[in-house]
């Protein structure tokens, strides 16, 4: 069987990564992280972010946007992201008995490798791959995994379920990224567990 894994809040807590660059690219926010990530958790996007509470207009925002894209991939955002607690174990369980795949919307190959082996979770994996935003995820795996229905797909986002009910697999939603329970329903996954760690075959 092959198990699907996206990364970015399924995988590993980059919520501090994403805090601290809204912070410095928006240093007027008076947001800590509690408020900033009760918006988020909505399914709320940064462009509605920044003209409800900080009165930007198009341009700004557009201006912010370029500047997430060229940041929020370099190391010094990416040394605030942790392993969510509980994953590793899970993925050397299921490593035992299943063929796992990491699939990433990072922009970066380079940089996710890096980081999947400063982890040193590169061993766990049949393929690892990243769009780099070139690509959907859904293209990119059926590209490079002969996917079969009982195979299984898990995210933290409704385009992580979209893509699992495009290729026809199971779908499970996890609690530790960018949405909360009431959005990710809207996106009717198989399965909706607190993490990674709970999921059970």
């Amino acid at each position: 069987m092959n198990i699907i894994f996206d990364f970015d809040g399924t995988l590993i807590d980059s919520k501090e990564r994403l805090f601290k660059l809204f912070s410095f690219l928006v240093p007027q926010s008076k947001l800590d992280f509690k408020a900033y990530w009760e918006i988020k958790k909505q399914g709320i996007g940064h462009a509605e972010i920044l003209e409800k509470h900080f009165n930007y207009h198009s341009s700004a925002i557009q201006e912010f946007q370029l500047k997430w894209h060229e940041e929020i991939e370099k190391q010094e955002w990416i040394n605030y992201d942790i392993p969510i607690l509980g994953v590793e174990k899970k993925i050397v369980e299921l490593f035992e008995n299943h063929k796992l795949h990491l699939v990433t919307a990072r922009q970066s190959y380079e940089m996710a490798i890096n980081q999947i082996n400063a982890l040193q979770w590169d061993k766990y994996f049949t393929s690892i791959l990243v769009t780099k935003q070139e690509k959907e995820k859904s293209q990119l795996i059926l590209e490079n995994i002969k996917i079969q229905k009982e195979d299984w797909i898990l995210g933290d986002t409704g385009k992580d379920i979209l893509t699992g009910k495009t290729l026809q697999i199971n779908t499970a939603a996890v609690l530790t990224g960018f949405l909360n329970e009431e959005k990710l329903k809207n996106y009717n996954p198989d399965l909706i567990i607190d993490s990674v760690a709970n999921f059970m075959i």
